[in-house]
């Protein structure tokens, strides 16, 4: 008898632990494992329905899905359930925000308006959220006046991020200047942040994206080596450096980048795309870069169409540096079966055949 009972209080004290905590649910959700998330946080609100994380996080799992209706629906039951969560309302701002996208013209109106009201009742609810209050910053510099857009209500958005944290600050006036071209302003803005906060990351990454994105290699060279001195430990920087002197053309220093970023984290796999592209481009380090193109698609499911045609592309470009027509020309048909537009890949067939 004592038994039973005991089992019976452990049967009912589990099922109670299992009740009162939502970590497991948000450990597969971080994982990435949606399906097994989905699951556990529907079984949840069987035993507690008016638990509105549960909601929230299955609305997270639509939107991850692009399901932006269903998404913007299991928030609204989390928000039903806590009015006052400045988290839930903003991710209303970017479920509406993104169904408006999508939308038919005659949609998009309305839907651009909720999106805006969620953002601003985010930053009501709680003034340093830093993503409400750059989510709606965006929403005012794209959307026009009568939706309620503008660039002073940008830059109102950007003075407060500014005051919130350094970085939030630099990024915002950055964001502003380059959506409206103004690009002396732009530059400016980043030197003077790296001036003035010299241990910002971000100062350096901001400005070395600009450099980038104007196609100025040798300047952007200049500042990824500049941020190597202040931290030398950090993958993205040895990428981001390898890219620009590949964009230079100076390849073997690339590689050295690419190299260096993989033994600081192996499982960066954008290297394995660089690496391909600039054997493809070079005609060097052929079966190196075809062996990183093979691991890179066979990611396969992790990557977009767009991205596995480029890889394949590359790898065609390689098996002609090899002589290897037949392959090369497999590797093409691949491309265009990834991306039937794929001007490269069509032109090298077409030479091919």
């Amino acid at each position: 008898m004592r038994y039973k009972l005991l089992l019976l209080f452990l049967g009912i004290f589990s099922a109670t632990a299992l009740g009162q905590s939502l970590d497991p649910g948000v450990e597969l959700f971080e994982k990435g494992e949606q399906d097994q998330a989905h699951s556990f946080f529907q079984e949840y609100i069987k035993d507690n329905p008016d638990e509105p994380e549960a909601y929230f996080y299955i609305g997270r799992i639509y939107f991850d899905k692009e399901d932006y209706g269903e998404a913007v629906k299991w928030i609204e039951k989390a928000v039903d359930r806590k009015e006052g969560d400045s988290k839930y309302h903003m991710w209303l701002g970017h479920g509406f925000g993104r169904r408006a996208q999508n939308a038919s013209v005659l949609k998009q109106a309305n839907l651009a308006k909720n999106s805006r009201k969620n953002y601003e009742k985010a930053i009501e609810l709680d003034p340093t959220n830093i993503e409400a209050r750059e989510s709606a910053m965006e929403y005012y510099l794209q959307a026009p006046g009568f939706l309620g857009g503008g660039r002073d209500k940008a830059e109102k958005q950007a003075l407060k991020l500014e005051e919130l944290d350094v970085d939030a600050g630099i990024r915002a006036w950055g964001r502003v200047y380059t959506y409206y071209d103004e690009v002396d302003l732009a530059e400016f803005h980043y030197e003077t942040a790296i001036q003035n906060h010299p241990g910002s990351m971000v100062a350096y990454y901001s400005l070395f994206a600009f450099y980038f994105n104007e196609q100025r290699y040798e300047e952007a060279i200049t500042i990824g080596r500049q941020q190597l001195e202040i931290n030398d430990t950090t993958a993205t920087i040895y990428y981001n450096l390898g890219n620009a002197l590949s964009r230079n053309d100076q390849f073997d220093e690339a590689l050295n980048q690419y190299q260096i970023s993989l033994e600081l984290d192996s499982t960066f796999y954008n290297n394995w795309y660089q690496i391909g592209r600039l054997a493809a481009l070079s005609g060097n380090h052929l079966e190196m870069g075809k062996g990183y193109l093979e691991q890179y698609i066979a990611l396969d499911e992790m990557l977009s169409d767009n991205t596995l045609a480029w890889a394949y592309y590359r790898l065609g470009s390689i098996e002609q540096h090899l002589e290897k027509e037949e392959e090369a020309k497999k590797a093409y048909q691949k491309a265009l079966e990834f991306d039937k537009d794929h001007e490269q890949a069509k032109t090298a067939l077409a030479n091919l055949n």
